[in-house]
């Protein structure tokens, strides 16, 4: 089992800070032998191509090759001395080696690994690499390597340029050091071929490499051919800003809601300014209106004659009639409120569901409860209000009387309002609602009156106030 010499592979394929780039195993490849399928020996050497990788190569003579596809019943794992092929397999999985070649009995052995990367789809093939990315890489393998898995490990190396029999470029790197306590010697040959870096690589450990072992390494690397060399993908600088611009969404998502809120409560604001200014002009033409009847009644020296009831209701707000206002008013004298929050609630999970930060699908998850619950939490609020304002009384009942240019109130509340002050009337299937403010509301029941009817009263609600709804 190859345990200690891992850490100088990770050395070979991700040194320096050129190459410090997190790496993942591309999924590795069959081998396929025009000799003996995925494992052989060659008494002249075994041709092997690594499929979808353009590359082929010739095992040496005597040696035995095996790739992760290799079946447990291979009787040439038992003459190259490994018995635990499942252990060993995990571990060509865990270190990304295509291609292992063995001695006879594991005397020793040769790797080949595969690594796809960001830097190595940058320089995508050696061949193409300048003079002075090839150095810098090598500068970077031959600095000092310690502490790799404690305080007593170290890893020197060495390197430079190499060019097999068929005109590739390598890098050479001899390596040397300990281990946990462990002297480990290394002989890599490294490339990139269309965007893949492959290292191989030989080890001993606490021995010398031997002159048959770097000799194999190297009858390997000279018979690697390469079918075709790829064209290096060209990047697409859009695809790059949408992924970006995905990434980043939610971020503008959540921004832009807090936004909306925002201008959606200063635009409320600022129309309700409007509003009341221009109540304030309609009160007081129907203030000076009724200042003129007056002064011309003490001109006739009349008393001020009191304006006939034309309709007259007396409703008793219960809690039942309270609860099913607290819906109504959410409904239909909200619905930016709960329209607006459905929607940001709606976004927030979209939110949630499409990006892959845990961050930001805990905070969109949270924006769309929030959103969720705040307009279900409208009713209750507005019940308390509208109850506690009701349990002082000793009475629940409201009597008004409806006149030509105002309307009384008395019993619970008492005053005299112009229909002119009326923000907005909604009729539902039991109530007319009449609106003088946002928390100014007075409930009349259809069932309830005691002159006139709900026709007279819908009749006359529509030729006084413009702001007339139904459902």
């Amino acid at each position: 089992m190859k345990k200690l010499p891992a850490a100088l592979v990770a050395l070979l394929l991700c040194a320096g800070a050129a190459f410090t780039v997190p790496v993942s195993a591309s999924s590795s490849p069959a081998v396929s032998s025009q000799a003996a399928g995925s494992s052989a020996s060659a008494a002249e050497g075994t041709p092997f191509e690594l499929k979808n990788t353009y590359l082929k190569m010739t095992i040496p003579k005597g040696l035995y090759a095996f790739t992760q596809d290799t079946d447990v019943s291979d009787e040439n794992l038992a003459k190259a001395g490994i018995d635990n092929w499942i252990s060993q397999k995990k571990t060509m999985q865990d270190q990304s080696t295509v291609l292992m070649v063995c001695a006879p009995q594991k005397q020793y052995t040769i790797n080949l690994g595969q690594k796809n990367s960001s830097t190595t789809q940058k320089y995508y093939n050696m061949t193409t690499m300048s003079d002075a990315d090839i150095k810098s890489l090598m500068d970077e393998i031959s600095k000092p390597q310690s502490s790799l898995t404690d305080d007593s490990s170290a890893i020197a190396s060495t390197a430079k340029r190499y060019t097999s029999s068929a005109k590739l470029p390598f890098i050479y790197m001899e390596m040397k050091g300990t281990i946990e306590g462990k002297s480990v010697k290394e002989v890599a040959y490294f490339t990139v071929i269309n965007g893949c870096g492959y290292t191989f690589e030989t080890y001993k450990e606490n021995a010398n490499l031997t002159a048959v072992q770097t000799a194999s390494l190297k009858a390997l690397v000279d018979s690697l051919q390469v079918t075709k060399f790829t064209d290096k993908p060209v990047e697409d600088s859009s695809s790059s800003t949408k992924t970006i611009l995905l990434m980043i969404s939610p971020l503008f998502l959540i921004v832009a809601i807090v936004l909306a809120v925002y201008l959606t409560g200063r635009f409320r604001r600022s129309r309700e300014n409007k509003r009341k200014a221009l109540l304030l002009e309609r009160i007081t033409d129907y203030r000076k209106h009724q200042d003129e009847i007056e002064a011309e009644a003490r001109a006739k020296g009349l008393p001020p004659a009191e304006p006939e009831a034309l309709i007259e209701n007396t409703t008793k707000c219960v809690k039942k009639t309270l609860k099913r206002f607290s819906w109504v008013d959410l409904l239909l004298n909200r619905k930016g409120t709960w329209i607006s929050m459905l929607i940001a609630a709606i976004l927030c999970i979209v939110a949630a569901v499409a990006v892959s930060t845990p961050l930001i699908k805990v905070i969109a998850a949270v924006c769309a409860v929030f959103c969720i619950l705040r307009p279900l939490l409208i009713p209750r609020k507005v019940f308390q209000n509208e109850e506690g304002s009701f349990r002082k009384m000793k009475s629940r009942k409201i009597h008004y009387q409806f006149r030509e240019e105002d309307f009384r109130v008395s019993g619970v509340f008492s005053g005299v309002y112009p229909y002119v002050q009326i923000i907005h009337v909604y009729e539902v299937e039991r109530y007319f609602y009449l609106y003088l403010g946002a928390n100014h509301v007075y409930i009349v029941n259809k069932h309830s009156f005691t002159k006139g009817t709900e026709d007279d009263l819908r009749k006359l609600l529509k030729e006084k106030c413009p702001g007339y709804k139904t459902r």
